[in-house]
């Protein structure tokens, strides 16, 4: 068990939303603080991997890193949805690359070693010759995996609560805005090496009081006037009446969506279904140090072949409003750093939960701050 940090955070931290400051800045710059959350956050979520579509083909693949970690999710012969370290349990060698269709096994580049897509070691060469060898010791190791709400999750803890329980109500909920959500196809993909804590990234979501300085097209096309912002345990919902623009986006209004819902889900991945029908888009946070996060920002429509329409709004999306998102957090990242400073920023929560009300920053930080609590609770117990 890793010690907590000294820095630890008070236990009526965050508790009181009207009176909230920010976690101090050393919580994003410290890598004590990201090594920490590494095994008492991130090896115990639901992580979100990828849209179930990119794993509907039998013997697909993807692999992604996350905090240390290289993983896999594939679909195997039969059609089950299976997850692994993807690291060969002979000497560590990875496994699979990228994404894409699997052989009907998995075979290490290194000796040569060959899987079956359930894990199970096939074939080692030589293993006859040697002493007490057994290959049923050797499998892949597992991980637990789901389909929810139309994505691929992983979970680390193979006993952590089934993820029907741990974000209980998103599937129904995301369902009930986007009914087809699990038959969308990814119509666009960027992936950026962000260098910003993966809370720092968080924050900039959980508000839209940076909305109408900062996303000037999306302030056109959502009216942060009727904006809610609403906790749902490990999730939150970020609710707004949409408006064609075209300074924005533009959408038939007409269409049975005409609201902006964002999603939330701990630790750190979004959804957000835009006005317009069957339009969403994904940012899949995957951190790799304190200052450092990979990000998937991914475009999910109807199919992938695009209509000239909806190429506008791809283009918007990722060259208009995630540049100016990116920009922020790299900025905010820096700035944590600097001895200007104060160490922590006040949360601007104002009394109506107004659709610029940083409300949702406060949850989130009383999140990461119950877990700091948990374990320091522990300790207490262990001493």
């Amino acid at each position: 068990m890793q010690p907590i940090p000294s820095f630890t955070l008070s236990q009526d931290f965050g508790r009181n939303h009207d009176n909230a400051y920010t976690l101090p800045a050393n919580y994003y710059t410290s890598e004590a603080v990201f090594e920490y959350e590494k095994e008492h956050i991130f090896a115990h979520a639901w992580l979100c991997l990828c849209h179930t579509s990119e794993l509907a083909e039998i013997n697909a693949y993807v692999t992604r890193r996350i905090v240390g970690e290289n993983l896999v999710a594939l679909r195997d012969r039969e059609g089950t949805l299976r997850a692994f370290y993807n690291v060969c349990p002979h000497r560590g060698h990875e496994l699979l690359k990228g994404s894409g269709v699997a052989r009907n096994t998995i075979s290490c580049p290194y000796h040569a070693w060959t899987f079956k897509l359930d894990g199970e070691l096939a074939f080692a060469r030589n293993c006859e010759n040697v002493e007490h060898f057994n290959k049923a010791d050797y499998g892949l190791t597992p991980l637990r995996v789901a389909e929810y709400a139309g994505f691929v999750f992983v979970n680390m803890d193979m006993d952590a609560p089934p993820i029907e329980q741990a974000l209980a109500g998103l599937d129904a909920h995301l369902k009930s805005v986007c009914p087809n959500v699990e038959r969308l196809q990814v119509a666009s993909r960027t992936i950026t090496d962000t260098p910003a804590n993966w809370k720092v990234i968080v924050d900039n979501y959980m508000e839209c009081y940076h909305c109408a300085p900062a996303h000037p097209g999306f302030s056109s096309s959502v009216d942060t006037r009727g904006y809610t912002h609403t906790f749902h345990g490990n999730w939150t919902l970020q609710h707004g009446p949409g408006q064609s623009s075209e300074r924005g986006y533009s959408f038939d209004t007409q269409v049975r969506n005409r609201a902006f819902s964002g999603y939330w889900v701990w630790p750190c991945v979004m959804f957000n279904v835009v006005p317009g029908d069957d339009t969403m888009t994904v940012i899949y946070e995957y951190p790799v140090s304190a200052g450092l996060t990979v990000q998937y920002y991914e475009v999910l429509m109807k199919s992938k072949d695009v209509t000239p329409e909806q190429r506008d709004f791809i283009t918007w999306a990722t060259q208009t409003f995630r540049p100016e998102d990116l920009s922020l957090v790299e900025s905010v990242q820096r700035g944590l750093q600097s001895r200007g400073y104060r160490g922590q920023g006040r949360i601007m929560v104002d009394a109506e939960r107004s659709g610029i009300s940083e409300h949702g920053i406060a949850y989130f930080h009383r999140k990461v701050a119950d877990y700091y609590e948990q374990q320091a609770g522990k300790s207490d117990e262990r001493a």
